[in-house]
C-alpha cells in the first residue's frame, strides 16, 4: 500500500510538470478532501488565457518602452538607428507574434527580423546573421544586404502595418502575413548562421515611429 501511494504521488507530480510545460494557461490544483486518485482538477481562467509571454526587453539607441513592455517608441531627438528585441526565446514549435508598426511618413523604413540570442542587439558585424523583412518590402538574409522585388508590393508606401510573424522552429522557417493585404511571405533559416534560441528584433529609424505587440 505504501509503495502504491508513492507511485501515485510520483505520477501525479509528473503529470503536473507535463501540463505546466505544455501550456502556461493550464494549472493543476489538488482537492485535499478527496482520495489521491480524485485529487486532480484542470482549471482555466480568463486571466490565465490573457497572459502574454512576449514583451520588449533589451534596446539599443533612442528607444522607450511602455505599457508593461508591449509598446516601444523611437524617442529621438533625431532620426537614427534604434533597435528593440523581445524577451521570448524560441527553439522548438511554432510561435505567432502579432504586432503593429506605426510611422509618420513613408520615407523611412522599419524592419522585423529574427536574431540568435547569442548575437548582441546592436551587433551589425558579428558571427551570426539576421533574417526577416522591412517595410519597403526588402528581405534580410545572409549574403544579401537588401533584396527588393520591384514587382512585389505589400508594405511599401504605407505608414501602418499589422503583421502576424510566425516562427516555425521545427521546420527552420519564418513567415509573415500582412493583415491588410493578406499577403504571405516565407523564408528558410540556416541555423548555422542564426542558431537557436531565436529572438525577434525590431528596427525603428524615424522619431515617433513605434511598434506595439498585440494579443
Amino acid at each position: 500500500m505504501e509503495t502504491d501511494l508513492r507511485t501515485w504521488t510520483t505520477l501525479l507530480q509528473k503529470l503536473k510538470d507535463d501540463v505546466s510545460a505544455y501550456s502556461p494557461s493550464i494549472s493543476i490544483q489538488e482537492d485535499q478532501t478527496q482520495i489521491l486518485i480524485g485529487k486532480m482538477s484542470v482549471l482555466t481562467t480568463a486571466a490565465q488565457h490573457s497572459r502574454q509571454i512576449e514583451r520588449f526587453g533589451e534596446s539599443f539607441g533612442n528607444i522607450r518602452i511602455y505599457n508593461n513592455g508591449r509598446l516601444a517608441t523611437h524617442c529621438g531627438p533625431f532620426n537614427g538607428r534604434a533597435l528593440v528585441r523581445g524577451i521570448g526565446e524560441y527553439s522548438s514549435g511554432k510561435h505567432y507574434i502579432r504586432f503593429l508598426f506605426e510611422k509618420n511618413s513613408t520615407e523611412y523604413i522599419n524592419s522585423f527580423v529574427i536574431i540568435s540570442k547569442l548575437m548582441p542587439i546592436g551587433g551589425k558585424f558579428f558571427n551570426y546573421d539576421v533574417y526577416g523583412w522591412s517595410t519597403n518590402d526588402g528581405i534580410y538574409c545572409p549574403g544579401v544586404e537588401m533584396a527588393i522585388d520591384e514587382n512585389f508590393r505589400d508594405m511599401k508606401g504605407q505608414t501602418t502595418f499589422e503583421i502576424e510573424f510566425q516562427l516555425d522552429c521545427d521546420n527552420r522557417k519564418i513567415s509573415y502575413v500582412n493583415q491588410r493585404t493578406k499577403n504571405r511571405r516565407e523564408m528558410n533559416i540556416d541555423i548555422t548562421k542564426c542558431p537557436f534560441p531565436w529572438q525577434v528584433r525590431f528596427y525603428l529609424f524615424e522619431v515617433g515611429s513605434r511598434v506595439t505587440l498585440l494579443p
